[in-house]
C-alpha cells in the first residue's frame, strides 16, 4: 500500500484543556499562556492564550487531517508555558504517542490546577511521558 491510498485520518495533537492557575494560591489574572506543540518538525507551532480574572484557562483541542503509514509510531511533542511578571514557568512537558481525544492523561481531568511555585513531576500515563506542575482530582473517562 503506497502512501497515496492511506486514508486520511483526524489526529488529535493535543486536547482541550482547561482549568486554573495560582502562583502562592493567588489567581494569576491575565497571564500569558504559549502551548507549543511539534510532530513535523523541529520548530514546531505556538499558539497563545491568556487566563482569566479568576486565573482560569481555556485551550482548545488541536488537530489534523493526515495519511500516516500504519507502521510508523506516532509522536508529538506538547509544552505549555505561563508567562507572568517576567517570569517564565514551564508547567507541562508530554511525549504524547496516542491520536485520540483526551488520551494524554487517559481521559478529563477534573478540578485541573496548576500552582506556579510547584516543580515538575514526572505523572505515570499510559500514551506517553508527562512532566507537569499540574494537579487533578479524578478523570473522566
Amino acid at each position: 500500500m503506497s502512501l497515496f491510498t492511506l486514508p486520511e485520518e483526524e489526529i488529535v495533537l493535543f486536547s482541550e484543556m482547561k482549568g486554573y492557575i495560582t502562583l502562592n494560591g493567588e489567581p494569576v489574572k491575565n497571564a500569558k499562556i504559549e502551548r507549543l506543540i511539534k510532530w513535523k518538525d523541529d520548530v514546531g507551532e505556538k499558539d497563545y492564550f491568556t487566563t482569566g480574572e479568576d486565573g482560569s484557562f481555556y485551550l482548545p483541542t488541536v488537530t489534523i487531517k493526515a495519511k500516516l503509514p500504519k507502521f510508523r509510531e506516532f509522536s508529538v511533542s506538547q509544552e505549555i508555558t505561563v508567562h507572568y511578571n517576567d517570569n517564565n514557568y514551564l508547567i507541562w512537558t508530554m511525549g504524547k504517542l496516542s491520536k485520540k481525544l483526551f488520551d494524554e492523561l487517559g481521559g478529563k481531568p477534573v478540578n485541573f490546577k496548576c500552582e506556579l511555585t510547584d516543580n515538575l513531576e514526572r505523572v505515570e500515563v499510559k500514551n506517553g511521558l508527562l512532566g507537569t506542575s499540574c494537579h487533578w482530582e479524578s478523570i473522566i473517562k
